[in-house]
């Protein structure tokens, strides 16, 4: 009695019996299935059951017909070819830094700033003068009639 509601005219609604009900309608999207989860063919025949999907999506392949991740052997082998491609990086990285250092010559090129850009706005220099705040009396002294 956990999905049982109770409408603002008094009727009581459960869901879970409207679930039941309607758990061969047919669900609204491209999926062809039903709303129980149950893979549809043709003329909205159930082809498979949503227990005989589950079963496929979680099965576990046979120890001797595939790949393991968790095998010793197949961790070893992940490990070496690992390191093979870190030492492959470091001789790669170890070639380029020798054409990466700049030579004496270098080229500046001028490029116009872009006008109205964030970086132009802040790099422009202002000066701030700070006023003394205005006494009591300068407050309520008016520059003119506040009433008419």
């Amino acid at each position: 009695m956990a999905n049982v509601y109770k409408t603002s005219r008094g009727k009581i609604v459960d869901i879970d019996k409207i679930k039941l009900v309607n758990e061969t309608a047919i669900a609204v999207g491209n999926m062809r299935v039903n709303a129980r989860g149950d893979q549809l063919g043709a003329g909205a025949k159930i082809t498979q059951s949503r227990n005989q999907i589950m079963d496929q999506v979680y099965a576990v392949p046979d120890a001797d017909a595939g790949y393991s991740p968790n095998d010793p052997a197949n961790y070893e082998e992940r490990q070496n070819i690992m390191a093979n491609n870190v030492k492959q990086l470091i001789d790669l990285a170890d070639n380029l830094t020798v054409d990466i250092i700049p030579t004496t010559k270098t080229a500046t090129a001028t490029t116009p700033a872009a006008r109205g850009s964030l970086a132009d706005s802040i790099a422009k220099t202002t000066t701030v003068t700070q006023e003394p705040l205005p006494t009591p009396q300068q407050k309520t002294k008016s520059n003119g009639p506040s009433r008419i």
